[in-house]
């Protein structure tokens, strides 16, 4: 009896089984059946605000775009952090082809200077699609604004001239750079924080040269050409000579590229789908009647010649960016090499043992009582130590470099903890009251991991707001005016600083990303 009432559950269960199977087997089937590219509207990331150069090139190309395909196309602006805050964006996103990432090579000495090849590699470069040439635009009513003029001065007063324009290791001081070593001047780059406020400078007379492209020009007849960066004259600029014309060969292919990336991994099918509609676009009357009147260059440079000329950029960029300065050298010396590979490796498993061993001592001694605090306090002090270690190992700078945010954490957080350790081991009977309390030590292990996991669904800034509060409270603390004070005031503290100042991408977490 009991044989059969099994062989019957056995029965139903391979027949519920087997339904589950069909069904997931449908399922899959109706998935790849509808899975033809796009299904949904594709968004273009442009990591600048509205009314720039590439905003405008999205923009075009979203319009023309919808003559050929049928899908609505989406400018999302992320501005921040020199494409930084964009490229999170599309790389943060699944590799489905929806999020298409505007891109200059402006970009390109952004990622050098903070995260290298890693946030190259991260991309796949898909396509460029209009080149822009570099030019020295002057104010044309001051003596000084004819090109042969400008070389002569600069040669008999060196390091006299002042050249402005946007942001200091971009695309235009680099190729100021380059002029200046193809002439052999020297003359000082005074960065403005966009092409307006750099060119209102000139007009200023703070300057005696822009570096910019020649639809900067256009619109202020003040404003004069004196060379630009081409293999011959631009239509549209056709008294402006070229540097080679002006005797130096060597500078006719400076130019601000603007194209599109998509995240790597996007399958190859998705790709071709883009490039099919990229050679539409770029053949466009419009799209060439449009951009031609500024004098740029519409070039279509597919995937892999792009990936190239990425790569040589990225190789340039870091040579101009060493030599001045912006870029420093990795750490070296005895110091530098102990913080990184096998060295450090040891130097970890060193300080955790004596950790480990000294809170053992604290609770074999008369101090057992406080073990859970000495043992929490020595875990954030080792964590400092290797943490203070490993930043010898980053580039050397005068000014704030990558090794500032994690000293100056590590410089409030060691004294702290030793003075915390100090009052404990002075007030032991008063802290022993409580116990030895290692149930703390494991709460707040228990309390980080929950705060690390819901900052990648709200953000750094809810978590760590919350955070605060609850690990204060837990600790006894019951001021609410000032926990509140304390939470928004770190909040406010990273927002301007580690935001807004050094560009760190603190995680905004999958909800805002989603709803932004």
């Amino acid at each position: 009896m009991k044989q059969i009432v099994a062989d019957k559950k056995m029965s139903r269960t391979l027949k519920v089984l087997g339904l589950i199977l069909i069904i997931f087997g449908f399922l899959l089937l109706t998935s790849k059946a509808h899975a033809a590219f796009p299904e949904k509207p594709i968004k273009i990331v442009v990591y600048t605000g509205p009314g720039g150069l590439i905003d405008i090139s999205a923009r075009k190309f979203a319009g023309i775009a919808s003559k050929y395909v049928d899908v609505n196309f989406v400018v999302e602006n992320k501005p921040g952090a020199g494409g930084i805050v964009a490229l999170k964006k599309v790389i943060q996103a699944p590799a489905d082809g929806y999020n298409l990432y505007a891109c200059t090579k402006s970009n390109i000495a952004k990622f050098v200077q903070v995260g290298g090849s890693e946030y190259i590699d991260a991309l796949n470069w898909t396509a460029m699609l209009m080149a822009d040439p570099e030019c020295v635009i002057t104010h044309g009513t001051q003596d000084l604004h004819l090109w042969p003029d400008i070389v002569a001065n600069a040669l008999q007063n060196p390091g006299e001239q002042n050249w402005v324009g946007p942001a200091a290791g971009g695309l235009d001081h680099v190729t100021a750079l380059k002029i200046w070593d193809a002439y052999g001047m020297d003359a000082k780059w005074i960065p403005f924080k966009s092409g307006g406020k750099a060119l209102a400078a000139l007009l200023g007379e703070q300057g005696v040269a822009y570096v910019g492209n020649p639809r900067d020009a256009l619109g202020n007849a003040d404003l004069h050409i004196a060379a630009v960066s081409s293999p011959q004259r631009l239509s549209a600029f056709p008294d402006v000579p070229t540097f080679t014309e002006l005797g130096m060969p060597g500078l006719e292919n400076e130019y601000m590229w603007r194209g599109f990336a998509l995240k790597k991994g996007t399958p190859p099918e998705v790709v071709q789908w883009y490039d099919a509609l990229f050679k539409k676009v770029t053949a466009d009357p419009d799209w060439i009647s449009f951009w031609s009147k500024g004098g740029l260059d519409i070039k279509y440079v597919a995937e892999e010649a792009f990936t190239t000329l990425v790569h040589e950029d990225a190789k340039i960029f870091e040579y101009y960016l060493r030599k001045s300065n912006i870029l420093q050298d990795e750490a070296q010396g005895i110091l530098a090499n102990i913080a990184s590979g096998t060295s450090f490796t040891v130097l970890s498993l060193i300080l955790v043992m004596i950790w480990l061993l000294c809170s053992y001592g604290v609770y074999r001694s008369a101090y057992a009582a406080i073990v859970g605090r000495v043992i929490v306090i020595g875990f954030f002090l080792v964590v400092s130590i290797l943490f203070l270690v490993q930043s010898l190992n980053f580039p050397n700078s005068t000014a704030v470099g990558p090794a500032a945010v994690p000293r100056l954490w590590i410089y409030m957080l060691i004294p702290l903890n030793l003075l915390l350790l100090f009052k404990t081991f002075r007030n032991v009977a008063e802290v022993s009251e409580s116990g030895p309390r290692v149930d703390i030590v494991l709460n707040f292990i228990g309390f980080l991991v929950v705060y690390l996991l819901l900052m990648q669904v709200i953000g750094y800034f809810l978590s760590t707001f919350g955070f605060v509060i609850v690990g204060l409270y837990y600790l006894g603390y019951r001021k609410w005016r000032n926990i509140f004070i304390i939470s928004g005031g770190w909040i406010l503290f990273s927002y301007l600083i580690f935001y807004k100042t050094l560009y760190v991408p603190l995680p905004l977490g999958t909800i805002f990303e989603s709803l932004f």
